[in-house]
This record gives structure tokens, C-alpha cells and sequence, in this order.
């Protein structure tokens, strides 16, 4: 199988792991789960209707290119993650943190895209470094946050441990090519279809952490609940 074969079917395959966490995580509104769950599972559903979309214009439509829609969604997913981290984290300094980097960054985005960029049809690298940049910190911070707290935390059963993990291999090992997504794709195309394959392997392996973040949860509480009936 050709490189250009193999790389849309891994698009199809990706698309199938982000289905897979978003039906997942509807666990969050079944078994009741904590607001930041289910606010997080309604991105995922958002995610997986970017992601269908993206591959309807591209590979069936041939539409030139589907970087307006991801520069749209990159502001959404962005104060998602802030408002999620902002929710889970209990430094105070760290929730204030969040805060105004909501405020702030939509006015960033919006300085960026149409003012810098020249408009929303070209990719904005800068943008996504900040979001990685700021994705990645708090992600640590959350690590930093569950080992160094005073009771002993299940980290195979914890859901946001799952979807830090995810958001940090990702977005750690993504950043150096989507960060300079324009220079390569000028200057190295074939590089960058090459590379593409990474990306979407690093696709599969967040969205797979992402599933076991919403099932470990529910193995959790059904464990309890037959502890609870036994006795």
C-alpha cells in the first residue's frame, strides 16, 4: 500500500477512534458524572462533527482546503480545555490563571486570524502554539496537583488522569510540526504528508486514552455498586 493510500484510511480510522470516545463519554450524562465530564464529552461530539466534515470537503467534496474550519474550532476547543482545567485544578493561582487566559485569548485569536494571518482561510500557527503551550502546562499542573495530594488517588480509575495523559502526549509530540505546519508545507510538502501519518497516530492514541478515561469510571462505579449489593 502507497503512502497516499495509507494516509487517507488512516483519516477513516481516526475518525473512527474520535466516534468511539464520544460515545464513550455519553457515560458521562448516563451514570452522572461531574459537570467537566459532560461538558467534555459535548466537545468530543463537536470534534467528531469538525472531523467528519474536514473529510466530506477534502477527500469526497475535493474542497481546497478545510483550514477555515479548524481555525474556527481551535478557539472552542481552547476555552474548553481552559474552562476544564480551570474546573478540576485547585490551585488558586492556577484557577486565576485560567480566567484570564479565557478573557484574553479570544481576543488573541481574533488579533491573529484576521489582523496578522489576513483571515481565517490560512493556518494559524501561532494560535496553536499558544493552545498547545497552555494545554501542556496544565496538564502538568494537574499531574503535579494528583501526586503531591494528602490522600491517594486511583490514577487507573481517575477520568481526568486519562484525558491528561492524552492531551499531553499529543499536544507535546504534535507541536513541533503543527507549529510550523505553513513553513514545512512550503517549503517541504512531501515532509509534511509524511509527517500527517504522525499526526493522525497521535490522533488515535489521545482519543484512545480519552475512551478509557470515561470507561475506567464506569468499571469504577460498577465495581461499587456489586460491592454495595454484596452486603
Amino acid at each position: 500500500m502507497t503512502n497516499d493510500n495509507f494516509i487517507p484510511l488512516l483519516v477513516y480510522i481516526y475518525l473512527a477512534f474520535i466516534g468511539i470516545a464520544f460515545l464513550s463519554s455519553l457515560n458521562a450524562f448516563r451514570l452522572d458524572f461531574p459537570i467537566h465530564l459532560k461538558v467534555f464529552s459535548i466537545l468530543l461530539g463537536l470534534d467528531f462533527l469538525v472531523e467528519f466534515s474536514s473529510t466530506v470537503l477534502v477527500n469526497w467534496l475535493h474542497v481546497r482546503t478545510n483550514v477555515p474550519l479548524y481555525n474556527s474550532f481551535m478557539l472552542v476547543e481552547t476555552m474548553t480545555y481552559a474552562w476544564f482545567f480551570r474546573t478540576i485544578l485547585t490551585n488558586r493561582a492556577l484557577k486565576m490563571t485560567c480566567t484570564v487566559f479565557m478573557i484574553t485569548f479570544p481576543i488573541f485569536w481574533v488579533v491573529l486570524v484576521f489582523f496578522v494571518f489576513g483571515g481565517i482561510g490560512a493556518w494559524n500557527s501561532y494560535v496553536y502554539i499558544v493552545e498547545s503551550l497552555f494545554t501542556v502546562c496544565m496538564a502538568a499542573a494537574f499531574y503535579y496537583q494528583l501526586f503531591t495530594a494528602p490522600n491517594l488517588i486511583r490514577l487507573t480509575t481517575s477520568p481526568e488522569f486519562w484525558i491528561a495523559t492524552g492531551l499531553i502526549i499529543f499536544y507535546t509530540c504534535n507541536l513541533p510540526y503543527l507549529g510550523m505546519l505553513n513553513f514545512i508545507t512550503k517549503e517541504y510538502f512531501t515532509l509534511a504528508q509524511r509527517l500527517l501519518m504522525l499526526l493522525q497516530i497521535l490522533n488515535i492514541v489521545m482519543y484512545s486514552l480519552i475512551t478509557l478515561a470515561y470507561l475506567c469510571q464506569n468499571t469504577k462505579r460498577t465495581t461499587n455498586t456489586m460491592r454495595s449489593s454484596a452486603f
